[in-house]
């Protein structure tokens, strides 16, 4: 298991959680949206996204768009896992299925998390190079719990072949 409380960012160099939480904000899809990552856990297991109301990412209803809402959950159920599987695994984000079931009328929270033993389960599955495909699913809400959309993540992981 990767132990390490650091991200390898695009390969290049390793970042802690939460300076990897900042950068993510920066990012400009997410930046442009109007969504914050507030937190990776040190031990890569849980991601806390916010998306504030601004006059940029309104809809014609005075809502939350729901472009902001789905690229909120973009790629955090990957990037959790991909850090608790480390470098040796390809890992990414390949389905999407988003239930809009109120609409955002103030700030709208994400949590995402994928505990320990399920990444060990699908490192299991993994091993022997075969393709792994998972589903996560959390609940974006308001500050009250008023749940705004359910969103299902489908991530692909493969184990990488050996350098020879």
């Amino acid at each position: 298991m990767n132990d390490k409380k650091s991200s390898k960012f695009g390969g290049r160099r390793t970042i802690a959680p939460r300076w990897f939480a900042r950068a993510m904000s920066l990012y400009p899809p997410l930046l442009g949206a109007g969504i914050r990552v507030r937190e990776f856990s040190d031990d890569w297991t849980v991601c806390r996204t916010e998306l504030r109301l601004s006059r940029f990412n309104r809809n014609q209803q005075g809502t939350a768009f729901g472009g902001s809402i789905g690229s909120m959950s973009d790629a955090f159920f990957a990037l959790l896992l991909w850090n608790q599987l480390g470098k040796g695994y390809y890992v990414w984000d390949t389905k999407a299925e988003i239930d809009y079931l109120s609409p955002g009328v103030s700030t709208v929270h994400g949590r995402f998390e994928v505990p320990r033993e399920v990444a060990e389960q699908i490192r299991a599955e993994a091993e022997s190079g075969q393709k792994v495909l998972h589903w996560f699913e959390t609940d974006l809400t308001l500050d009250d719990g008023t749940v705004v959309a359910r969103v299902r993540r489908q991530v692909y992981v493969r184990k990488r072949p050996a350098k020879s």
